[in-house]
Parts: structure tokens; C-alpha cells; sequence
């Protein structure tokens, strides 16, 4: 049997024309899209339960333009294209045709080899079946991936036609069954066969190169053959008359970084282009050498494999797990995006406005098939935002989900990121509408004058300092741990500033006597407990109290030194300058500290770290609001 061209009669129905919408939704990014498809399609096709690395390969070659399957034969279908839509008012339409025809008539081509492993290749070529090879070159607008899979061969598969200046890409796969196939396949414009046909019998616009009788593929085609043959399962697409240009390789590597980080990091895909492997253990070289289009991607990175990555998980109503890791750090401007992928690695979107404020990146994974089908029914056919309205089944539930997952997201950046109030804010866009200050004092006689300058920069905005600031001091041991306790005679009342309990003389109850203020003086009628040691009176760093409900608040700080027992009194500071101790209702360690617990103290704790974030979480009696003052002081 003769391999042949086979562009099928339209019936006399729908003519397609050169602007056909699976193709124009890649305009402008061709080669970009064509990477992610094919990379996303190798990953959906891993084999289950197999822990190999899916691996994928592009590779270019030159080669002569006879050498193209049925070169003659697809020719003459683009002469007899252009013939006749030449005769339109088509302007767009000529030229795209006029661009294709004597692109195939040069002496040489350039075609792109796209090939996977490890992967399953594409099932059921010969048979009548709406999965596997059919799916790819005849189902157009079916889904037949389901769960976590990316994408269903839909519109993605157009991507490689956008990147050959005639629409021409060859598949070929070697399958699980051990069964071999191949076709060529135009998705181009409808044309008449004979131009002197006085019916105008129109072709579809799609045409395949195989078996003509059912446009079914065959075994193998000797061309392909000749430039590269396949000996382990899996999948090639060739896109002949590739025009992507010089520098396609480098756009290739810098779309799988930004889209395949986590698949990549995960040890599940790795990708050589023209020779140049991305795996797990070149990453970071690629990564560490990022320009401006892989920023995000750097950022991300840094996420993965920087200590100070916070981890936060939680079980989403049964469904599955979410796994969140935050990176928080006010040194460095952090992109303020959560990259949202699949259990595949796959990027899917960057979900911003989370803060505008915290300086932060993080990665949130969607672990398990259950919570991977429910979110997918909210994606776009582009996958790059969640929509609840498009939810199949049930609209209001996933409107909840999502907004539920949205708020649990920005709570776990805010138990990272409390900003003081003398933080830097970054508006960005303002630099546009305001003007900056001279950084030159106006002359003499010209004082009085306003000015005008032609230079419009980036400012920033710096918040009055607040009144109500929290503040803390450490009151520590002395020596090589060992903290000093003393009765001696004093005034309740009066105001001190030692670090004391004080007990009222007398014997009467009373039920405020541990948040009297007084001071150390002979001849005093009440008893002062003091607390001394040689580091008291250390400021605490960053010291933070952020209401997070009703009565809760979320209390942090930093030591200078690790200590390994003690108690933290939360006090509040009215307007005349005097302090209460807070009644604690519940505490609970988030993070630094151990045995977190309250106490007739306040907080105690039976260890805490130093020279990095301590963070508890308190429950008061009331919700009232307090301006909060945080005293740590290390027991025996």
C-alpha cells in the first residue's frame, strides 16, 4: 500500500478559514506553547506505578525539503490553496498562504523532533476509539483525561501546527501493546480539490498522510525512519517547516523552568534540548543563571530548597492534602505569588494579591485524585485561573472551596510575615502619577518658585510610627545559666522599674496582688520578689502581636539566646503609662518553642529558641482590644 495525502470532502458543509481558533489561541507564543504542551501530555502519559523519570527530548534538524512525507503531493494541495483564496478578498488569508508555499518550494526545511519515555505512547491506533491516537489527530472538544491529568487533547494539541509555516506535524508511537504507528497531518484551510469543478467541492482543511482508506496511520514511515528511530516505548511529534528561529532552544528551557519546576525538582521529568539536559541535578545551575523571563521560576526554587521554608499541610474535607511551603523574607523583593501545581509537578497558575506587604513566595501542591478532579472542573481551557461557575456539579460548593482555600493560603502567609508599622510599603504603579522630590536643594532666589522636572521615578511609602508598637524586654540569667531570686523589703504601688512578682503584706485575699507595680526600698511593709541576672533588660527583636479572631492573638518575637525554661507575661499598658497582666485563657506553640502552656504567670514554656522566630498563640478572657508590652523571663 502507498502512503498518500487525503484531505476528506466537506460534505458542503463548514469551510474552514486560515484563522482557525485553535491556532490563533497560540499566536504569539509558539514555541512557549508548544513546550508545555508536549511536555504536559509526556507527563499525563507516565506510566502508573512506575517510579522512572519521564524524559523528553527536542531536537532540530535540516534536511531537503523533498524529503518531507508526500513533499510533491502536500505541494500541490498548498498551490491549489493559494489559487484559489488568492481570488478572495482575503488579505490575511494570501499572505499566510503566499508564506506557506514558498516556504515548502526552498531547496531545505527545518524540522523539530519532540519525542517522550518512560511513557505509556499512544494506545489503540487502528481502532474506532475516542482515547489514545484518536484523541490526538481526530476527537476535537472531547475530555479523555481525568483526575490529575493536565490536559484532555484538546485545544493543546494545535500547538505544534503554530509552529511550522505550513501546518504540517507527523506523529509516530510506539505503545505498551508493542504496536507501532505513524501519520502525518495538516490542520490547515479548506480548499477545492479542482478549481474547474462547477460544484466547488471544498475539502475540511484537515488532512492526514497514511492509509487513505479511513485516514488511519500505518506501521512506519520511511522519512521518519531516516531521522530517528524509536526503540523504547513512547511518542514522537515532528513539526516540519519549523520556524521558531534562532533561539528556540532558548525559549524551550526557559518555558520548562517556569512551567515543569516542581515536576523537575521531583525527579519526574527531565528535558534535553539539543543536547542540553534539565534534570534534577542541573536545576540549579540552569536556575542560578535566570534572567528576567525565569524570575518567577528562581523564586520558586529558593522555596524549595532554602531552610528557613516554612511547610504548612491540612486535610481539605476528605478530598485530599494540601501541602504549602512559604518562604518569608523582608531582605529580598519576593514575587508575592503561590504557584499552584499538580501531584504531576505542572505548573498550573500564580495566584497573587495575597499581601502586598510581606516580602514572600510559595508553592501549594494538590495531593490526591479526589482534590485534583474537584479543582480541575473550575480551571479555563488555558489553565490559568480557577473559575467556580464553570464547576460541572456544584457551583456554590465550589465557590466555598475555593474561597476557603484562598483565605487558609493568606492566614499561613500572615503567621510568617507580621510586618512592624515602620515597614517600607512598595505601591506599585505609583511612580507613575507622583513626581519625586529633587535630591538637589533649590538655589539661591528660587526658593519661592515651583518646579517642574521631566524625571518621573519609583517612590515609596513609610507609615507613621505607631503609638501602640509592641515592645518586650528578656530578662535572662546570669553567669553560665543560673538566674538569681531575692525577698527584700519594698512599696507596692509605687512605681519601679525592677523585674519583680510582688506580693502585698498582710494576710487579707486579694486578687490583684501579682499585678501591682513597686520598687525594692528599706524599711518597705510588702515583700518584692526580684529577678535578676547578668543579660536582663535585653530588648526582644521584632516583637509582634497580631489579633487573628474574637480574643486571639498570634504573639512573636526573637531571643538573643536559646533558654530552656521559663514564662512570658503578655501586659497591657494604658494611656497614664500603668500595666496589667493579661489573664490567659488558652496558649499553644506554633513555632521556636516547646511546652507552650498557660500559667498563673502568663505563658510558660520549657524551651525556646534563640537568633531566630518564636511564635505562640494566645486566647484572653475578653475581646477587648489591648496595647501589648512582652516581658520573657528564664526560670532556674
Amino acid at each position: 500500500m502507498t502512503n498518500e495525502w487525503n484531505f476528506p470532502h466537506n460534505g458542503f458543509g463548514q469551510v474552514r478559514g486560515v484563522s482557525d481558533a485553535g491556532i490563533e489561541t497560540f499566536t504569539g507564543t509558539e514555541i512557549q506553547s508548544l513546550a508545555r504542551e508536549i511536555c504536559q501530555n509526556s507527563l499525563d502519559a507516565a506510566v502508573e506505578g512506575k517510579n522512572a523519570t519521564v524524559r523528553v527530548e527536542f531536537e532540530q534538524y535540516r534536511i531537503s525539503s523533498s524529503d518531507i512525507p508526500g513533499y510533491e503531493q502536500y505541494a500541490s494541495k498548498i498551490k491549489k490553496a493559494y489559487d484559489y483564496w488568492s481570488k478572495k478578498n482575503s488579505e490575511k488569508t494570501i499572505k499566510v498562504l503566499a508564506k506557506a508555499l514558498n516556504s515548502i518550494k526552498q531547496q531545505t526545511t527545518i524540522v523539530l523532533r519532540v519525542s517522550d519515555f518512560n511513557t505509556t505512547g499512544l494506545s489503540h491506533p487502528y481502532e474506532d476509539s475516542d482515547e489514545g491516537w484518536n484523541a490526538l489527530t481526530k476527537l476535537d472538544g472531547g475530555a479523555t483525561k481525568t483526575g490529575d491529568k493536565a490536559g484532555a487533547f484538546g485545544i493543546g494539541k494545535n500547538a505544534p501546527f503554530t509552529n511550522s509555516n505550513y501546518r504540517l506535524v507527523f506523529y509516530r508511537t510506539l505503545n505498551e501493546a508493542q504496536e507501532t504507528a505513524a501519520q502525518g497531518m495538516s490542520r490547515f484551510i479548506s480548499f477545492p480539490e479542482d478549481l474547474n469543478d462547477s460544484m466547488n467541492t471544498m475539502t475540511t482543511g484537515i488532512g492526514y498522510y497514511g492509509n487513505p482508506q479511513g485516514n488511519l496511520p500505518v506501521n512506519s514511515i520511511n522519512e521518519l525512519e531516516q531521522l530517528c528511530k524509536r526503540t523504547e516505548i513512547g511518542t514522537d511529534v515532528f513539526v516540519y517547516g519549523f520556524n521558531a528561529g534562532t533561539d528556540w532552544d532558548r525559549n524551550v528551557i526557559n518555558e520548562v523552568l517556569e512551567n515543569f519546576l516542581m515536576a523537575i525538582h521531583k525527579n519526574l521529568l527531565s528535558v534535553t534540548v539539543a543536547n542540553r539536559k534539565i534534570d534534577s541535578s542541573t536545576l540549579s545551575r540552569y536556575l542560578n543563571s535566570y534572567n528576567a523571563k525565569i524570575k518567577n521560576a528562581y523564586w520558586y526554587y529558593q522555596v524549595l530548597t532554602r531552610p528557613e521554608t516554612k511547610v504548612f499541610t491540612r486535610d481539605f474535607h476528605g478530598l485530599g492534602t494540601l501541602k504549602l511551603s512559604i518562604l518569608v523574607d523582608s531582605s529580598e523583593k519576593l514575587n508575592k505569588k503561590i504557584l499552584i501545581t499538580r501531584s504531576s509537578g505542572m505548573k498550573l497558575f500564580a495566584l497573587g494579591n495575597m499581601s502586598r506587604i510581606i516580602s514572600f513566595s510559595g508553592i501549594l501542591e494538590m495531593e490526591g485524585k479526589e482534590l485534583n478532579e474537584f479543582f480541575r472542573e473550575m480551571e479555563t481551557p488555558a489553565h490559568d485561573k480557577w473559575l467556580p461557575s464553570r464547576h460541572s456539579t456544584n457551583v456554590s460548593l465550589a465557590k466555598e472551596y475555593n474561597n476557603e482555600l484562598r483565605n487558609w493560603i493568606r492566614d499561613c502567609i500572615q503567621t510568617l510575615g507580621e510586618h512592624s508599622s515602620d515597614d517600607e510599603i512598595e505601591v506599585e504603579g505609583l511612580a507613575g502619577v507622583l513626581q519625586r522630590e529633587s535630591d538637589k536643594a533649590t538655589q539661591s532666589g528660587d526658593d519661592d518658585k515651583e518646579s517642574l522636572q521631566d524625571t518621573i521615578g519609583s517612590i515609596t511609602i513609610q507609615p507613621r510610627a505607631s503609638k501602640n508598637k509592641p515592645k518586650g524586654l528578656f530578662y535572662g540569667s546570669e553567669g553560665n545559666g543560673k538566674s538569681k531570686n531575692t525577698d527584700t523589703e519594698g512599696i507596692v504601688g509605687a512605681d519601679g522599674n525592677d523585674p519583680t512578682t510582688r506580693n502585698l503584706g498582710g494576710t487579707r485575699h486579694r486578687s490583684k496582688k501579682d499585678t501591682h507595680k513597686g520598687k525594692a526600698t528599706t524599711g518597705g511593709h510588702d515583700t518584692v520578689h526580684k529577678r535578676y541576672g547578668g543579660d536582663i533588660n535585653q530588648e526582644l527583636k521584632n516583637v509582634r502581636v497580631i489579633k487573628t479572631s474574637r480574643n486571639t492573638y498570634r504573639v512573636s518575637f526573637i531571643l538573643p539566646r536559646d533558654i530552656c525554661a521559663g514564662h512570658v507575661e503578655i501586659v497591657t499598658v494604658g494611656e497614664n503609662g500603668k500595666s496589667n497582666r493579661l489573664a490567659i485563657y488558652s496558649a499553644s506553640g506554633l513555632m521556636g518553642c516547646i511546652g507552650v502552656k498557660k500559667s498563673s504567670e502568663g505563658v510558660s514554656f520549657s524551651s525556646m529558641k534563640g537568633n531566630e522566630k518564636v511564635q505562640f498563640e494566645i486566647a484572653l478572657l475578653d475581646n477587648r482590644d489591648y496595647a501589648m508590652e512582652v516581658n520573657v523571663y528564664e526560670h532556674n
